[in-house]
Order: C-alpha cells, then sequence, then structure tokens
C-alpha cells in the first residue's frame, strides 16, 4: 500500500484525518500517546506541498478525531498504572474490534460511503439520504438514531426491490396479487412474497443468483420487522440500542444493499 497523500489546502481534510488516524492506530501499535510533532504519520502520509504545513495541519486534526474516538469508545486515556492519563491512550476491546474490521468502517463515515459507491455506484439518492444520516447519528452516538435511519434505508432498497420484481412478473393474476399486497402497510406479506419468488427462480432457472441471496434478505427483512415494531413506535419500555449493535448493522448493510442490486439487475433483464 502506497501513502496516504495529505494536502493542507484541499476541502475533506477532517474526513482524511480520520481515515489517517484509524490507519495508523491499525498499522503501528506502538502508538500510544498524542503525537505533538505529527512525525509519526510520516510513516502513512505522503506531504502534498509545504511538507511543514502539512505536517502540522494533520497533528491538530489528528487530535480531533483522537478526541472523537475517545468520545466513540474506540480509544481511553492511559496506558497502564505507571502512565494512568492523557496524553497516554490504548485501544479498547471495542477499538479492537473496530480496527480488525478493515473496511466500510462507520467511525470513518467518508471512507464508509467511498467504498459503497465504488461497490454500487448508482446507489439510491433516498437510500443514501438516510445511509448518510445513519452514519452521521453514529459518530454522535445517537444509537437508536442510526438504527432508525439504517431501517429506513434498508426499507426503502426492499421497496425498490419490489418494484421491480412487480414489473418482472410474467403472469398477470400474480402482478396484481403482489400490487394489492404493496399496497398493504404491513411489510411481512411483502416479504413472504418476494423471498417465495426468488426460491422459485433459483430453482427454476439454475440458481441465477447467490446462494446466499435467501438468507441475506431474510436477515435483512428480519432487522426491517424489528426496528419497525421495537423502535419506530411508542412502548412501554424505552428502547436501547448498544454501540456494538449499532456497529455490527452498519456493517451489514452494505452487503445487503448489494445483494438487492444484484437482484434487481436480474429482474431488469429478465421476466420471471
Amino acid at each position: 500500500m502506497g501513502k496516504i497523500q495529505f494536502n493542507p489546502d484541499e476541502e475533506g481534510e477532517l474526513e482524511l484525518a480520520r481515515y489517517i488516524v484509524l490507519e495508523r492506530l491499525r498499522t503501528d501499535r506502538s502508538w500510544q500517546q498524542y503525537d505533538l510533532t505529527g512525525q509519526g504519520f510520516d510513516r502513512i502520509v505522503e506531504y502534498v506541498g509545504n511538507s511543514q504545513q502539512g505536517r502540522s495541519k494533520l497533528t491538530i486534526l489528528a487530535q480531533d478525531v483522537l478526541w472523537e474516538l475517545m468520545t466513540q469508545g474506540v480509544i481511553a486515556p492511559g496506558l497502564n498504572m505507571h502512565n494512568p492519563n492523557l496524553p497516554w491512550f490504548h485501544i479498547t476491546e471495542y477499538g479492537e474490534k473496530v480496527l480488525e474490521c478493515g473496511e466500510y468502517v462507520p467511525h470513518d463515515p467518508a471512507g464508509y460511503l467511498d467504498m459503497l459507491h465504488t461497490q454500487c455506484p448508482n446507489i439510491d439518492a433516498t437510500v443514501l439520504a438516510y445511509l448518510t444520516e445513519s452514519l452521521n447519528c453514529f459518530t454522535r452516538s445517537n444509537l437508536i438514531s442510526v438504527v432508525v435511519m439504517l431501517g429506513v434505508a434498508s426499507e426503502q432498497a426492499f421497496l425498490l426491490l419490489c418494484e421491480s420484481l412487480l414489473n418482472a412478473l410474467e403472469s398477470q393474476k400474480e402482478g396484481d396479487k403482489f400490487r394489492r399486497i404493496l399496497y398493504q402497510r404491513a411489510i411481512k406479506p411483502k416479504m413472504d412474497f418476494v423471498l417465495k419468488k426468488v426460491e422459485e427462480i433459483q430453482n427454476k432457472y439454475k440458481r441465477p443468483l447467490p446462494d446466499n441471496v435467501n438468507i441475506m434478505l431474510a436477515a435483512i427483512f428480519d432487522f426491517i420487522r424489528c426496528q419497525r415494531n421495537e423502535l419506530g413506535h411508542p412502548r412501554p419500555v424505552p428502547p436501547k440500542v448498544s454501540r456494538e449493535e449499532a456497529f455490527v448493522n452498519l456493517r451489514i448493510f452494505p452487503n445487503y444493499y448489494s445483494m438487492t442490486q444484484q437482484v434487481i439487475h436480474y429482474l431488469e433483464s429478465n421476466s420471471v
């Protein structure tokens, strides 16, 4: 991997600084205290223009990012009993999981969305809007909002899949039945119809879709239903979402969305 280019005069400096800090935490386990010189970044960063100016700017931004990661539970103050306070810090147990995941890191929203755009170039605008809001809520620790916004993004992706399936149905009778189901508010009848039809497609046309398509769709359908029933309505017991739950759901979403895009692409080219 080549060095990361950092230009202090370009927009998006803080977003790039988040990526750089996470990359250094991931690859340099000797980094255990605030780096006030910025020289520790030289191993992974190449400065565009004046290197002294670039290093100074990155050092300031890195302090901001480290504070963010501290409030998000990725790192915590202190190293050991002899160095229990800042500027020393250590990676938390949760932070270790974050650094191990490699890609689609919710703590780096810009990098997350860039990767999703690469995997799914024509991402739906509504899906993108709610997903972006979910990521922003995650960085601010508004964890219930994370799951609610992600649930809306997931449901929009599912409804787009439903629309593609309706247009691809050969049977007029089947089309009329599915259209009536789509008019209903309940999500489960829609889910049941889609899963059954996808299974029929897999059996009839020699599995043109990935083998795990029904498993993936069923899992996200359950997530949508859970989000609707448990978080989308008032309830006697206040809802509670852990950071780990929000983290996992955001990590799963790109694979789900990519799967819906594969199914939609197939339905746009084939009648079923």
